[in-house]
C-alpha cells in the first residue's frame, strides 16, 4: 500500500478504539476501560511528534502501532477473543514484537549513522534488535506476572502459555531482523527514515 492508504488505515483504527473505549465504559469494565485510555494516549504520540516537533515516524510504524492496540485493546480485550480463542494471544505478541523490533532497527540504524560512538555492521545490527525485542518479550512477561501477583488479573494461563509468549516474541524479532537486513542494503531504510535523521544528528551533533 502507499503511505496515504497505510496513514488512512491507522486513522481508521484509531477511531475504532475510541469505539472500544465507549463500550468498555458503557459495560462498566474498569481494567479495559483503562486500557482503551492508555492505548489512545500511546496511539497519539506519532500525530503529537508530528505537530509539535515536526518529528515525522515512517507511516509503517504508526499503523503498527495503532494495529498492536486494536488487537489488543479492542478484539482482544474488549470483545474478549483472548478467552474465545486463546491461540489469538499468539497474533498480537507476533505484531508487538515486529513493531518493537522495528523500533529498534531504526534507533540503532540511526545511532550507527550520526553518533561517532557507535559502529554496526549490518548483521550485528540485525542481531541486536533480536536481542533486544526477547529482552523486552521479558519484560512484558515480568509485567504480567506482576500484575497477576497484585491484582489477580490472570494475565499469563501457564508456563506454557508464557514460553510460547516469549517463543512468538523471538520469532518477530527475528523476522524483523531479516526484513532489516535487507531495508539497509537496499537503501529502503536510509528513504523511510530520512525526515528522523535530520532531527536526529541535529540531536545528536548539536547542529542548529
Amino acid at each position: 500500500m502507499t503511505e496515504s492508504r497505510w496513514s488512512f488505515v491507522a486513522h481508521a483504527l484509531r477511531i475504532a478504539i475510541f469505539f472500544f473505549l465507549v463500550i468498555s465504559i458503557s459495560n462498566d469494565d474498569l481494567q479495559w476501560t483503562l486500557e482503551c485510555i492508555s492505548g489512545i494516549i500511546i496511539c497519539s504520540v506519532p500525530i503529537l511528534l508530528k505537530r509539535i516537533w515536526n518529528f515525522k515516524l515512517p507511516v509503517i510504524i504508526d499503523f503498527l502501532i495503532v494495529f498492536a492496540l486494536f488487537l489488543h485493546v479492542g478484539l482482544g480485550g474488549v470483545f474478549d477473543v483472548y478467552y474465545a480463542f486463546p491461540n489469538f494471544d499468539i497474533i498480537t505478541h507476533f505484531v508487538s514484537a515486529v513493531l518493537i523490533a522495528f523500533l529498534a532497527l531504526i534507533a540503532l540504524y540511526l545511532l550507527h549513522e550520526h553518533w561517532e560512538g557507535l559502529f554496526m555492521h549490518t548483521y550485528a545490527l540485525a542481531f541486536a534488535v533480536v536481542v533486544i525485542t526477547m529482552a523486552s518479550g521479558v519484560v512484558w512477561e515480568l509485567g504480567e506476572w506482576a500484575s497477576d501477583a497484585l491484582f489477580g488479573l490472570g494475565a499469563q494461563w501457564s508456563l506454557h502459555d508464557t514460553m510460547t509468549d516469549l517463543l512468538v516474541d523471538t520469532i518477530g524479532g527475528i523476522f524483523m531482523a531479516l526484513v532489516g537486513i535487507k531495508l539497509i542494503k537496499t537503501g529502503r531504510l536510509e528513504e523511510m527514515t530520512k525526515d528522523m535523521s535530520k532531527h536526529v544528528d541535529i540531536l545528536i551533533n548539536h547542529k542548529k
